[in-house]
């Protein structure tokens, strides 16, 4: 057999990783427990092959990768016979029992159910089927954990449940430089774009917009809602709290024709002479007017620079530029190579701002560049312009998960005095910096500019 025939690119890449200890993010109905059967099969019945410990949320997912497992057995022509239900330990209802399948090396693949104690002195392969979703996570993890340490891999994948799970905290590590973790994500669009409807409707030939659109409408209804959606298809975890801009809405806001943020890092322009770095973004007009909304960072948050053409009532997105700890004489370079395209701009001056706002104002005007200090009043009248914005659905934003995830990270709060707070959280992805830099924008854009005439 050739795996090509059987797997679609994301499930290849997943088995193309030999990395020791992987994670996955992922949508639900896109044959995730299909492609780990193949890969513990083949772990499992190798010469010197390994036991395998698999353990899902339910038993009937238990079930069907067991199914999975036999089919690969007899695809790969390796002898395997079927062991049914057997005890591990224990008795009556406190009895561990799994699903096994033994391989002639001796080998076995074993499906528990979700009960933690199953993986107590135990030795192998570890894989954990929609983390997220175990009842006694934290407690299945430290069962789980030790089967390992004499070196044999371990698998985690999961669609979300909320931000409270042991699920999210590992994949929010598994993201940081450095960690000893693979990561892997797959939305629901990832695995459409990679031929999912094809294969799952047997197509030879791409799916048209009809079959996509009906495959996604079918995955909406399964969800119910579509905060359930975001988190089961789109990997977006809800957080136990309300967002002041649901993802459902974001979405509606989107548009797949723009470009994804510009990412210029600080390694990428460090040692570069300032007479040699010149900034030359190509932003592809609409034939509207043009503004610029900036909010600065350096070590902790990222400076993000975000321009909107407003044509009528709609606010296109052209170009998004993320600096990642940028050093601020190259950070002052894309301002003066944005600033003369605009016709207004909103800068932060709040804090390490400060500088750079007060230097592009006094070189570009303060009729054109005007100076924010964020207080908790200028934050409120910001959110609530852009979720007006939304709701008109009058934004054109880049349709990417990294812009999707930063607007959904406001939330309003009260304070004890009756104060309405706007603020967002902060983490490996920054500080809400994206959406604060297209509110600013976005008010620029509303702004009243006069006796102005900007040429490109």
């Amino acid at each position: 057999m050739t795996r090509t025939s059987y797997f679609l690119p994301y499930q290849e890449a997943w088995l193309r990783d030999e990395s020791r200890l992987k994670i996955a993010e992922k949508s639900r109905r896109i044959g995730w427990t299909y492609v780990q059967a193949y890969e513990d099969t083949v772990d499992a019945a190798r010469a010197g092959g390994m036991d395998v410990w698999f353990t899902s949320a339910d038993l009937s997912a238990a079930r069907e990768y067991i199914r999975y497992v036999e089919q690969w057995a007899k695809l790969l022509n390796k002898a395997a016979r079927n062991l049914g239900e057997i005890v591990l330990e224990g008795e009556g209802e406190t009895a561990v029992k799994a699903f096994v399948v033994e391989f002639a090396n001796g080998k076995r693949v074993h499906a528990l159910s979700s009960n933690p104690k199953g993986f107590r002195s135990k030795g192998g392969k570890v894989v954990i089927d929609e983390f997220a979703f175990h009842e006694q996570a934290d407690e299945l993890w430290r069962a789980a954990a030790p089967s390992v340490l004499w070196g044999y891999p371990i698998r985690v994948f999961s669609s979300h449940n909320g931000k409270g799970s042991r699920f999210y905290r590992m994949c929010q590590e598994a993201v940081q430089p450095g960690s000893k973790w693979s990561h892997h994500k797959v939305t629901i669009l990832d695995a459409i774009r990679d031929g999912l409807v094809d294969r799952i409707k047997r197509l030879d030939r791409p799916a048209n917009t009809e079959e996509v659109q009906g495959f996604l409408e079918e995955c909406r209804e399964i969800a119910g809602d579509s905060e359930t959606f975001e988190q089961e298809f789109m990997c977006n975890p809800m957080d136990g709290t309300s967002a002041y801009i649901p993802f459902g809405l974001i979405s509606e806001n989107e548009s797949a024709e723009l470009p994804a943020p510009l990412v210029i890092r600080g390694e990428d322009v460090h040692g570069l002479a300032l007479d040699t770095y010149r900034p030359s973004p190509v932003i592809r007009r609409r034939g509207g007017t043009l503004t610029l909304g900036v909010d600065i960072g350096r070590k902790r948050d990222l400076t993000v620079l975000w321009v909107l053409e407003r044509v009528g009532d709609t606010l296109w997105s052209p170009l998004v530029v993320e600096l990642h700890q940028v050093k601020f004489r190259y950070q002052y370079r894309w301002l003066q190579a944005l600033l003369p395209l605009m016709a207004a701009a909103e800068i932060d001056e709040t804090g390490i701002g400060a500088q750079l706002a007060e230097d592009a104002a006094d070189e570009f005007g303060e009729d054109r560049v005007l100076k924010v200090t964020f207080s908790a009043e200028v934050k409120r009248d910001l959110a609530v312009g852009a979720k007006r914005s939304f709701e008109d659905m009058a934004f054109r934003l880049p349709a990417t998960d990294v812009v999707r995830r930063d607007i959904n990270k406001i939330r309003r709060t009260v304070s004890p005095s009756g104060n309405v707070l706007f603020a967002g959280e902060r983490d490996a992805d920054g500080h809400a910096d994206r959406f604060w830099a297209l509110a600013l924008a976005r008010r620029a854009a509303y702004r009243r500019v006069t006796g102005m005439i900007v040429t490109l």
